[in-house]
């Protein structure tokens, strides 16, 4: 049974943003000797779940952290959004339908796990909105109807929660967080954001050590 690469993010977290060309690279690289599964962690729930006008400060200045360790760039209308400040900073449900596409349809879910990244970061979309995530689930091979009956049900919710304890007792207490699962044993590979040669390198290396023990 091959090892499964578990990865732990937010659809809110900024620096996963960032870290997603890295994990679709590192999918690409090692998708014939790892499992993969996306976990959505929770990262502003509950007491945390804020108007990003409270936290828009310290935004900011992680938006330009991000943009100069990872390359990448927040668009335009997500900066305005984060500007006006009246939008509810809440991940819950955008965990909870990235939860439904790894019910419905897993080999989608990282590629969909960007698709929310880009709604926010980019397009400035609302992702505590039923009509962004139909909008988005269209290009993911995904039963809208049954996606939206899953996304409304106690199921669903229950599991969410559940995810979002799942990390914070497996160590996924920041994000991007990368855990290796071989059998039942679950350990953190990683947490926060790293480049790509460095955990290509750590992976190649565990993954030969695995099949020596094996062989």
């Amino acid at each position: 049974m091959k090892p499964t690469l578990i990865y732990a993010n937010d659809p809110l977290c900024g620096w996963c943003y960032g870290f997603h060309p890295i994990m679709k690279r590192l999918h690409n690289r090692f998708n014939d000797d790892l499992n993969l599964k996306v976990i959505p962690g929770g990262l502003a729930t509950g007491e945390n779940a804020q108007k990003i006008a409270e936290g828009y400060d310290y935004i900011l200045n992680a938006l330009e952290r991000v943009e100069d360790t990872t390359g990448i760039e927040f668009g335009k209308n997500f900066k305005l959004l984060a500007e006006e400040g009246s939008y509810y900073y809440d991940s819950e449900p955008s965990c909870r339908i990235q939860n439904v596409v790894n019910e419905l349809n897993p080999d989608k879910s990282l590629e969909f796990a960007g698709s929310l990244h880009q709604a926010i970061f980019v397009d400035g979309d609302n992702l505590n909105e039923w009509e962004t995530f139909e909008t988005l689930l269209e290009g993911h091979s995904v039963d809208i109807s049954k996606a939206r009956q899953l996304y409304e049900s106690d199921e669903i919710k229950i599991q969410t929660e559940e995810n979002f304890e799942w990390c914070a007792k497996n160590g996924a207490t920041a994000f991007p967080t990368l855990l290796l699962q071989i059998g039942d044993e679950i350990g953190v590979m990683s947490r926060g954001y790293r480049p790509y040669d460095i955990l290509e390198s750590h992976l190649h290396h565990l993954l030969n050590n695995i099949k020596k023990v094996q062989d």
